[in-house]
């Protein structure tokens, strides 16, 4: 019985790790071509929404970031963190199958903007001077334009990737929207956005606990959407538990 739990963990363990190295080749490959102007492939963005949520569904989200975790990705590490909130969120307030998939595809697609941001201000070990910030903001409509330009993409997930900056007391960024203008997809991916960035190791700060990023989270007023903050609390604090 031992021996057969043991080969049961052994082969949970390698399936998470072909998801995570599989969902990063993926996300790469769809960040380079971004960065060089050639066109995505859908089927790639498709097949990395699978791989999160099988992964998440299988192993739940504190596995998969740690094994996201073992690989030196950059950005890359934020985006499929992103991806792996959202579908553990969207799984804990019943999701249905579509609506699901559109989320954790949106996720994937979030920061595609940040393909066009020069590496040495992704990468820079502090904060922004004023006009490296400023390109930083850019992002989220070079993302969206991108999508734009290459078709195909449904206007909720152009959405997303245009608005997940937005705040909803209006002082957010690129379009300053406010209130009922910004979508509950859009308030979900900035929520997970938010917390896996608090939550992340950064070269120039500690990584944030569940429960400090959940209050930082919710003493930022005018921010985020309160009832959806809610929801997510428990889900995110229930996956610290096990993990610890």
């Amino acid at each position: 019985m031992i021996e057969e739990a043991t080969r049961s963990a052994q082969v949970r363990e390698r399936r998470l790790a072909e998801h995570v190295s599989q969902a990063t080749a993926l996300v790469a490959e769809l960040f380079d071509s971004a960065a060089l102007g050639a066109r995505f492939q859908r089927a790639d963005i498709d097949r990395g929404t699978e791989l999160v949520l099988a992964a998440v569904s299988e192993v739940g989200i504190a596995a998969w970031l740690a094994e996201v975790w073992r690989h030196d990705i950059g950005v890359y590490q934020h985006t499929l963190g992103v991806a792996g909130h959202a579908a553990t969120f969207g799984a804990q307030i019943g999701l249905g199958r579509a609506d699901l998939a559109r989320l954790v595809s949106s996720a994937l697609l979030h920061d595609i903007g940040k393909s066009r941001i020069p590496i040495e201000i992704l990468n820079k070990p502090g904060p922004l001077n004023p006009e490296e910030l400023r390109l930083m903001q850019r992002h989220p409509d070079i993302g969206a334009d991108l999508l734009l330009a290459q078709g195909g993409f449904e206007d909720a997930v152009i959405d997303v990737v245009r608005h997940h900056h937005e705040r909803l007391d209006g002082k957010g960024y690129p379009d300053r929207l406010s209130g009922p203008a910004i979508s509950d997809l859009v308030r979900i991916v900035t929520i997970c956005d938010v917390y896996s960035a608090l939550t992340e190791r950064r070269t120039y700060r500690q990584p944030a606990s569940a429960a400090e990023a959940l209050a930082i989270m919710t003493d930022s007023s005018g921010h985020l959407d309160t009832a959806l903050l809610r929801a997510f609390a428990p889900a995110m604090l229930g996956s610290a538990a096990l993990a610890a």
